[in-house]
């Protein structure tokens, strides 16, 4: 009596001297094609995978959910551990029936978090089970080969970086916000660095579209795509734009740069107030601001204390602030204290904040 199979329509392929194939499945057959295999048990050197991270899953998760009708995965890799019977059709050698034996040991290479995820989508929304993810197949060769795949597969992966990612990501209400706001506040237009996460000294931008996005969602708070609307859209990118358009009036340096008078390496190189901790810094106060004097004459008018504040790097208010010698610090203390700082000058706190930073005598 003949052993019983699995049959994927698939394709044929060759990398390097061996053979691959290429099938389209059913999200339903993942779970139970490719089961879940605890890696935690066995130390690393005898592990095909390493550890399945569990906080991963439901993100992607809800990244299925959410977008059902428009998410995308790049091809899981797997290993099987069987003889191959392939079975080319008439019309190409290279298209035909993969037959595999119903007992065959599956072993996902690259993808088992995606798996994961798709089993937990499926027990919410059993109707994904029908769309496709495609399969890349290869015979099992033992745990060496296993490993080596596993490192070939992930050794030259880099992710993209979080400018790019925001200029790319369209269904973000809050990213559609920034870029508009990029492009409609002058001081910002064509000095917005839209790939890197960082400046260079010598850049010629001012702000990246990175520190920008914090900065907006600060300001204005968080927007989640199920409850963005154009009109809303529309009132917080006319809110950022005015906001920031007032701040760059009451800050000398900012004017000078609009105006193409001052290039941003030499703002960034003698005041806070051209690098990120106080772009965030400027929003959070203008948070509380508006909140506060809801009136946009009267947050502007209090906005005016802001030329008031000496933003040079000597000034040694900034030490233990943002400042640690020569150096500013960015993160989330000083991004506080640094706010607090704002507030203080524009009277929304009575006490002037002391250093979160240990300063040397």
């Amino acid at each position: 009596m003949a052993s019983m199979e699995i049959a994927f329509p698939a394709i044929k392929g060759r990398q390097g001297a061996r053979d691959y194939y290429v099938a389209m499945l059913p999200l339903k057959v993942i779970p139970r094609l490719f089961t879940f295999r605890d890696w935690a048990e066995l130390p690393p050197e005898v592990r095909a995978q390493r550890t399945l991270s569990t906080k991963r899953v439901p993100e992607i998760t809800r990244y299925i959910l959410e977008h059902e009708d428009d998410w995308v995965f790049s091809s899981l890799t797997a290993s099987f551990e069987a003889d191959e019977n392939f079975q080319p059709s008439e019309l190409d050698p290279n298209i035909g029936v993969l037959r595999v034996p119903l007992d065959a040991e599956f072993l996902i290479n690259d993808g088992q978090h995606r798996r994961a995820a798709i089993e937990e989508a499926l027990k919410e929304n059993k109707q994904l089970g029908d769309q496709t993810i495609s399969v890349v197949f290869f015979p099992e060769e033992g745990i060496e080969r296993n490993q080596q795949m596993f490192s070939d597969l992930n050794r030259t992966v880099q992710k993209t970086s979080r400018s790019l990612d925001i200029l790319y990501d369209h269904r973000d209400p809050m990213n559609r916000v920034t870029q508009e706001v990029a492009t409609a506040v002058a001081i910002f237009k064509n000095r917005v660095e839209k790939e890197r996460v960082s400046l260079s000294a010598r850049s010629p931008r001012f702000i990246t579209l990175s520190a920008l996005y914090d900065a907006n969602e600060q300001l204005l708070g968080k927007m989640k795509e199920s409850e963005a609307d154009d009109e809303r859209e529309a009132e917080s990118r006319d809110l950022a734009v005015a906001y920031w358009d007032a701040v760059t009036e009451n800050i000398p340096e900012w004017t000078m740069i609009r105006d193409g008078n001052l290039k941003p390496p030499e703002a960034r190189a003698e005041f806070v107030h051209s690098h990120a901790v106080t772009f965030w810094a400027l929003a959070a106060a203008g948070r509380d601001l508006i909140a506060q004097y809801p009136d946009e004459a009267d947050w502007t008018a209090r906005l005016a204390h802001l030329g008031e504040i000496d933003w040079r790097k000597n000034n040694r208010d900034w030490q233990g602030i943002c400042m640690l010698g020569n150096d500013i610090v960015t993160r989330r203390q000083t991004r506080e204290a640094t706010a607090d700082y704002i507030k203080w000058h524009l009277g929304l706190i009575a006490e002037k904040p002391g250093a979160v930073l240990e300063v040397s005598a």
